[in-house]
C-alpha cells in the first residue's frame, strides 16, 4: 500500500508539473526567438507591420491602399514607390500619423524624420490632376537613412 501511495504521488505531481507549463504550439516561436526578432526590428527602426522593408502590392485604378508601418525607434527615412513603369501615375498620396493628423500629398518620394513611435499608415493612389489611369504591380520601399 505505501508503495501505491509513493507511486500515485509521483504521477501526480508529473501530471500538476505538465498542466502548468504553457505548450508551445507548432510554428509558434520560443521566448529566446521572440527576443531576437524584436531585437532586429528595433534595429531597423521603422518597418512594414509585417516586419520587412519593402512590399509588393497590386494597384487598381479608382483605388486607395492602405498600408500600415510601425515606427519603433524615431529615424530618418527615404519611402519610395517604384512601378516597372517610371510613367505610371501612382503616388504616396497622405501619411497618417497615430494621432489622427495627415501630411500630403507627396510623389513617389518620401524623405522623413518621425520623431514619435507608434503605428503610421500611408495612403498610395493615384494623382489625379495627371488623368493617366494606371492598374498594375508596385513596390513600396522603406530605406533607413544613415
Amino acid at each position: 500500500m505505501n508503495k501505491l501511495s509513493s507511486i500515485s504521488s509521483i504521477v501526480l505531481a508529473f501530471l500538476i508539473h505538465t498542466a502548468c507549463q504553457s505548450p508551445v504550439k507548432q510554428g509558434e516561436k520560443t521566448t529566446g526567438e521572440n527576443a531576437q526578432e524584436e531585437l532586429k526590428t528595433e534595429q531597423k527602426g521603422i518597418t512594414f507591420n509585417d516586419g520587412q522593408l519593402s512590399k509588393n502590392l497590386e494597384f487598381t485604378s479608382g483605388h486607395t491602399d492602405t498600408i500600415g508601418f510601425s515606427v519603433h525607434i524615431p529615424d530618418s527615412v527615404h519611402i519610395l514607390v517604384k512601378s516597372p513603369m517610371d510613367t505610371a501615375n501612382i503616388r504616396i498620396s497622405q501619411l497618417l500619423f497615430p494621432n489622427g493628423t495627415s501630411d500630403g500629398p507627396f510623389g513617389k518620394e518620401l524623405l522623413y524624420q518621425f520623431s514619435d513611435t507608434g503605428q503610421y499608415y500611408l495612403t498610395i493612389n493615384e494623382n489625379k490632376m495627371v488623368g493617366n489611369a494606371y492598374t498594375g504591380p508596385y513596390e513600396v520601399e522603406i530605406l533607413p537613412m544613415d
